[in-house]
Parts: structure tokens; C-alpha cells; sequence
């Protein structure tokens, strides 16, 4: 299991446990939890603080109080809680008329309610008085998003990134876009910017070899291969996406010639998956005949 997941159940165990006596220090810490890791647990958190927030509002410090307002009223959005998003949005902007905070925080409420013109306009507004406003700029590819413009989302966060070419999230954004767009070479092209940012990220070189691989073609396979077995060796061996991977570019390089030349050993299908095998043997041994399966239908040998 994951550690960020295994900090969030143990957190919610913990509200649990104490909500007879009311639940205030374990609802607070968990909001806090959910912050630090920089997760969305929308329904956990539009409902514990929803109930902190009406029980507990006196015991929390003024600032906290505020990042909890503005934490919980995003969750009430995300899970269409739109009155009590309401309710709290107002108290904000109320308190802080002139902040981008607040003014995001009335954006994405709109946006939610469908009101898509009132929405832009309102970012445009904002946009007049800071027009490099990071955020203003990502809340509006993301309402080109949510009215189902992929192409025009994709045009404002390129301009973006033009602009602002160190913001990874951007990245990573606009390459998740173009998959969505089945646009697979300039997805590659991002993602071998986020691996200029961040080189030791097992996930993102998971996510260039699979979208290389989704391309095809032997020099794509055989860089896949190399993308995976990185991935392989930063996890230490316990990504099982990168061993799957792995498995299945390698096997497209089996028996081609251009796959002996050196740099994707010929034996390199068994050894991934002899790999992936010992890993659910560990992890999730009910899982193994499946595996073994699919490993049989790569025509990957696997010694019994």
C-alpha cells in the first residue's frame, strides 16, 4: 500500500475513534494531513470539516480557520455540496474581497454551476489587472476543460508553458491533455521535460516509456526499455507498472535484430518477468495465476 495512502487511512481511523468525544484535534490534523500531502479527499473533507467548522469554528486560530474554510468550500465544489460552497465562499470573499484567492474560489464555483460566461469573465477581469497571473491563467484551462474544449485547452497551457517553462505541474498537465487528444509525439515532448525537472521521478519515466511505447516502432521500443528499467531501479525493484512495462516492450524487441544490438539484452523479457512474479508472490499472491497468464501470452518463459 501506498504511504500517502496509508497516512490517510490511519488519520481517518483516528477520527474515528475519537468521534464520541467530539473529534476536534484528529478532524483538525487530518484537514492538515490532506494539505501537507497535497491530496483531494473532496467527500472526507468537505464532510469532517464541514462538521469542524460548525462544532469547533471558536478553537481554531484565525489563519487556520481561513485555510480551512478555503480547503473545505474546493471539496463542497468537488463533490457538488454547492450550498455549502456557497455559504462559505461569501464568508471569504467577504473577508478578503480583493485577494486571487478568493477570486479563484468564486471562479470554480461558477464554473461548477455551469455558468461558464460568468465564469470567464471573471477571470478576464482579474487577468486586466495581473496578466501573468499563474493561477488566473491555469483556471482558465481548466474551464476550457470543463466545457469540453480539449483543443482550446491545449492552446493556453502551450502558450503557458512557453512562458512559464519551469512550472512542472504545467507539464505534466499539457501532457496528460495530449494523450487525451491521442496526440502521442508531443506528449512525449512533455515528458521528457518533466524528466529534465525531475530525473529521479520513477512515475515519470513510467510515463514516457508508455506513451513511446504507445507510438511503436523498435527505436521507440528499445527506449521504453531503458525509461522502465529506470524506474525499475529507483523503486528498487517494487514498481510493478515499470515491470509490466518492461515485459511487454521488451518482448516487442524479442527475436528482432535490431533489439541484439546491445542495448536491450535478449534474456531481458524473462528476467522482467521473473521480477514482476516475485513481487505478487510478496504483494498479492492470489493475483499470480493472472499474471502468469499474461507473461504466457507475451510468450515471456518463465522457469517453473
Amino acid at each position: 500500500m501506498q504511504p500517502v495512502k496509508r497516512q490517510l487511512e490511519a488519520a481517518l481511523a483516528e477520527v474515528e475513534r475519537s468521534s464520541r468525544s467530539g473529534g476536534y484535534d484528529a478532524m483538525r490534523r487530518y484537514l492538515q494531513l490532506v494539505r501537507e500531502l497535497k491530496v483531494r479527499d473532496s467527500e472526507n473533507v468537505a464532510l469532517l470539516g464541514s462538521k469542524l467548522l460548525k462544532h469547533h469554528r471558536s478553537k481554531l486560530q484565525t489563519e487556520e480557520l481561513w485555510l480551512i474554510m478555503e480547503q473545505v468550500a474546493i471539496a463542497a465544489i468537488d463533490t457538488r455540496a454547492l450550498k455549502l460552497a456557497a455559504d462559505l465562499i461569501k464568508s471569504i470573499k467577504e473577508k478578503f474581497p480583493d485577494s486571487e484567492r478568493s477570486t479563484r474560489l468564486a471562479e470554480m464555483f461558477l464554473e461548477a454551476r455551469g455558468s461558464y460566461e460568468q465564469a470567464e469573465a471573471l477571470i478576464l477581469e482579474q487577468l486586466e489587472e495581473a496578466p501573468e497571473s499563474q493561477m488566473l491563467l491555469k483556471r482558465q484551462v481548466a474551464l476550457e476543460k470543463t466545457k469540453g474544449n480539449l483543443s482550446g485547452a491545449i492552446e493556453m497551457l502551450r502558450k503557458y508553458v512557453e512562458t512559464f517553462q519551469t512550472d512542472r505541474e504545467a507539464w505534466e498537465e499539457l501532457g496528460h491533455l495530449y494523450l487525451e487528444a491521442q496526440m502521442y509525439p508531443q506528449a512525449a515532448t512533455c515528458y521528457e521535460e518533466l524528466l529534465m525537472h525531475q530525473p529521479a521521478s520513477a512515475a515519470t519515466h513510467v510515463q514516457y516509456a508508455d506513451v513511446l511505447y504507445t507510438i511503436g516502432g523498435p527505436a521507440n521500443y528499445q527506449t521504453a526499455c531503458t525509461h522502465y528499467s529506470a524506474a525499475i531501479d529507483i523503486s528498487s525493484g517494487q514498481n510493478a507498472r515499470a515491470l509490466y512495462g518492461l515485459c511487454a516492450a521488451s518482448a516487442q524487441l524479442k527475436g528482432d535484430s535490431k533489439g541484439r544490438d546491445g542495448k536491450v539484452p535478449p534474456d531481458l523479457p524473462e528476467l522482467a518477468g521473473e521480477a514482476l512474479l516475485q513481487l505478487y508472490a510478496k504483494e498479492a499472491p492470489s493475483k499470480l495465476p493472472l499474471v502468469t497468464a499474461l507473461l504466457e501470452a507475451q510468450q515471456i518463459s518463465i522457469a517453473k
